[in-house]
């Protein structure tokens, strides 16, 4: 697998909207050269906007949605955590509430329920759908700090990238993958948590990457 990086937050952890914007752009030709193809495939978003909300720009449009339909009209699915927004419902966070986005949420290692992980119901862009759409290990995990050293971290945050980097491996043995069929081949194969089929707390359940 190949890895690219785009910086939308500055030195300070601070973010607008253009810069966001001009980033998930940047995604689909990083090289400038269109006759190159050098766009990844998966997109990890371990970063979220409104919580509750759609993000409005104006009434009937969100901000970060034309930005995510063109990444998806590439063949690029965008995963995002889904928040740590919880226990409550109707707790998610924008862009992942976008039905072009794929939201990930936390469980801890009993494989229940991280207990500040975002949950739906959502309605933004669509008919109410279920939210999150998958879970994965979001709690106490081992990776790096900024310093070069190793931390033990805790949140959606966390469990997006085990998404993202789930996705690598699968692309690596089917390269040829649309966006639809890596969101399928995810859903259809986790492991399920909570009620039977998908809902606002697990979504279609956990990551399991042997299936």
């Amino acid at each position: 697998a190949q890895w690219i990086a785009v910086k939308i937050f500055d030195d300070n952890c601070q973010a607008t909207t253009t810069a966001i914007t001009q980033g998930l752009e940047w995604l689909l030709d990083p090289d400038g050269d269109p006759s190159t193809p050098d766009a990844p495939q998966v997109v990890n978003n371990s970063w979220g906007g409104s919580r509750g909300a759609c993000g409005l720009e104006a009434p009937g449009q969100y901000v970060f949605q034309p930005a995510l339909q063109n990444l998806r009209a590439a063949g690029i699915l965008p995963v995002f955590s889904a928040g740590n927004y919880g226990p409550r419902n109707s707790t998610s966070v924008s862009p992942a509430n976008y039905p072009e986005a794929f939201a990930v949420g936390a469980t801890n290692n009993n494989d229940s329920l991280y207990g500040y992980s975002s949950r739906g119901p959502t309605t933004c862009g669509q008919a109410s759908s279920t939210y999150p759409d998958l879970m994965a290990p979001g709690a106490a995990v081992r990776t790096t700090d900024l310093y070069g050293l190793y931390l033990s971290a805790t949140g959606t945050s966390i469990a997006a990238p085990h998404v993202t980097g789930g996705l690598a491996l699968l692309l690596s043995a089917f390269p040829a993958m649309t966006s639809v069929e890596m969101e399928s081949a995810l859903t259809s194969s986790a492991v399920e948590l909570g009620y039977p089929g998908p809902d606002n707390i697990y979504g279609y359940g956990r990551l399991d990457l042997q299936a």
